[in-house]
Parts: structure tokens; sequence; C-alpha cells
């Protein structure tokens, strides 16, 4: 008698795990990061909002090397300034790649920029 129900008990937990293991997941309901795409020489979107804990993807949609770092460009100069609460950013793309900048913990304006295109420039605002 105490074999018959130390079997049912396991038939029961093994049916739990694998109708548990093969739930169907909605794709919306998964969180997407939000995402800026790089041309050639300049971002395609200069501005972009971020909700405040998530990250932003940096795409780099043609084969152009791009080093992406805190700060902006003010005319034709560099300035790698960091704003307070901003992720440290410093990123190598080869071309054609795309990385995650993030998490946004701190609601602002953020600067990226290009140090290899003059005046490629990317406002990240976090709500």
């Amino acid at each position: 008698m105490n074999k018959k129900i130390l079997i049912g008990l396991l038939a029961l937990s093994l049916i739990t795990v694998l109708f548990s293991a093969c739930r169907v997941i909605d794709a919306n309901s998964i969180p997407k990061n939000v995402a800026a795409h790089m041309g050639a020489s300049q971002f395609i979107e200069t501005e972009v909002t971020v909700p405040k804990g998530q990250k932003l993807d940096l795409i780099d949609n043609v084969s152009a090397p791009h080093v992406i770092k805190n700060g902006t460009w003010n005319g034709s100069t560099p300035d790698p300034t960091k704003e307070p609460g901003a992720p440290d950013v410093s990123l190598n793309f080869t071309g054609g790649d795309k990385m995650t900048v993030g998490p946004f913990n701190t609601a602002g304006t953020f600067k990226l920029f290009c140090t290899i295109h003059g005046g490629m420039k990317l406002s990240v605002i976090v709500k």
C-alpha cells in the first residue's frame, strides 16, 4: 500500500514538472530594450527615451567601426564628461554588431558619443 502511494506521488510530481516546463509565454510580455541605431558616421536616432531601470541596445547597422563613450561633441571638440548617475560606457564596435548599455537607474538626460566620428552623439532620456 505504501508503495502505491509513493508511486502515485512520484507520478503526480513528474506531471507537475512537465506541465510547468511546457508553459507558453507570450513574447509581447517579455521586456525589450530600447534600441538606438548607428549609421556610417551618425546615430540614426539622435534622442531615445529609456524607462528607468531598463537597458539600451546600440546597434551598428553598417560595417563602420564606432567607439562609443560617455560624453558629447561641442562643435568639433569632444567633451567626455559623464553625468552623475550615468552607467559607464566604453564600447568598441567593429561593424554590424550590437551591444547593450545600462541599466539606466537614474532619471535624467545622459549623453553618448562616438570618439571616431565628429558630431556623432546621442541623448538618452531616462524617465
